[in-house]
């Protein structure tokens, strides 16, 4: 499957060292979102900079689409913008205002859970470590819906 990426969901995958999930995907990362990653005192730093010169990870430079709302930050506007001109019909992309945005214009937003519960599906994890690793996500600041959670949780009893 073809996904075109956000920054968010690099880090928090990077954050639980779980980047590894994302090999069996065809990824298209703009360029934007590729030098979002600025500060090297930060450990994920290297790891996705390091994943991002994999050979399933193709860095592409975009024309950013022009009726983007401002509100989205930059590397969203060019995830949105690179799906878009590339003909991608997935994106990685976790911020619910941007998964909103995507789907107006006709694409279809993944995030992060979506990568794990995939990766659960494809006996790549556990239940239990799919539990642990939500956990873990929420302790390194993702934010998630309290129904969305619980009913993730109800389906990894």
């Amino acid at each position: 499957m073809k996904l075109a990426v956000n920054t968010s969901p690099l880090i928090f995958l990077a954050s639980i060292e779980k980047l590894d999930l994302l090999e069996k995907y065809t990824l298209f990362v703009p360029v934007e979102v590729a030098e979002e990653f600025g500060r090297k005192e930060d450990s994920r730093y290297f790891t996705i900079k390091k994943f991002l010169k994999k050979k399933n990870v193709n860095v592409i430079k975009i024309d950013l689409l022009s009726d983007l709302p401002e509100s989205l930050g930059k590397g969203e506007k060019a995830a949105i913008s690179l799906a878009k001109n590339k003909n991608i019909l997935h994106i990685l992309i976790d911020e619910r205002k941007a998964r909103n945005i995507a789907k107006a214009f006709g694409l279809v937003p993944r995030g992060t859970l979506a990568v794990l519960i995939s990766a659960l599906q494809n006996r790549k994890i556990t239940k239990k470590e799919c539990k642990k690793l939500i956990f873990e996500l929420i302790r390194q600041g993702f934010r998630i819906n309290q129904k969305l959670l619980a009913e993730i949780l109800l389906y990894l009893e």
